[in-house]
C-alpha cells in the first residue's frame, strides 16, 4: 500500500525534514509565483509571457541561492498536502517541525512549511515517514494541489507511454 492516498508523484528532490522550530522561510506570495510560473514553464515552452516568467523564475532563484545550499536530493512521495520518505532514524509522531523541498530540479527553489509527522514505521532498513504540511493559504493549497496533480497526471502518461 503506498504510504500516501490520492493523486501522488514520486521524484528525487532536494529535500530534509527539521524537528526544531524555525522560522519559515517561504512566504505566500513567494511560493504562489514560483509554482504559477513553474506550471507556465512547464506546459507551454515557446510563449512570450512564458519567457517573462522565466526571467521572474531566475531572479528569485538567483537571490535565494546566493544565501543558501540546497539539501540532498531525497526520494520523495508528494501529495496533495503529504510528504512521504525513508528516513534512517524514527521520527516521533504528532512532531511539529518544517519540511524543506522543492518541486523543481531546474529551477530549484527551497520551499519551507510547517508539518507534522503523521507516521513513521519501519520498512526494511529505513524508516518510511509521513508528514503533513500545515496551514497553507487557500491560495496557496490549490496552486499545491495543482502542481501535485499535474505531477501525478505526467507520472500516469509516461507509465502508459513506457508499457
Amino acid at each position: 500500500m503506498p504510504p500516501i492516498e490520492g493523486p501522488v508523484f514520486q521524484a528525487q528532490l532536494p529535500f530534509r525534514w527539521q524537528s526544531a522550530h524555525q522560522p519559515i522561510a517561504s512566504n505566500d506570495a513567494e511560493v504562489l509565483r514560483y509554482l504559477i510560473v513553474l506550471a507556465d514553464f512547464e506546459q507551454n515552452h515557446l510563449s512570450l509571457e512564458l519567457a517573462q516568467a522565466k526571467q521572474d523564475l531566475l531572479l528569485i532563484w538567483m537571490a535565494k541561492q546566493r544565501d543558501i545550499a540546497l539539501p540532498q536530493t531525497t526520494a520523495l512521495t508528494v501529495g496533495m498536502n503529504k510528504l512521504a520518505w525513508l528516513n534512517q532514524s524514527p521520527l516521533n509522531v504528532g512532531e511539529t517541525g518544517v519540511v524543506e523541498f522543492s518541486f523543481s530540479i531546474d529551477f530549484p527553489l527551497l520551499l519551507s512549511f510547517k508539518a507534522r509527522i503523521i507516521e513513521s514505521k519501519l520498512t526494511g532498513q529505513y524508516y518510511q515517514c509521513v508528514a503533513e504540511i500545515l496551514s497553507l493559504s487557500p491560495a496557496v493549497q490549490d496552486q499545491f494541489e495543482q502542481t501535485v496533480f499535474r505531477h501525478h497526471r505526467r507520472a500516469v502518461q509516461q507509465a502508459r507511454q513506457s508499457r
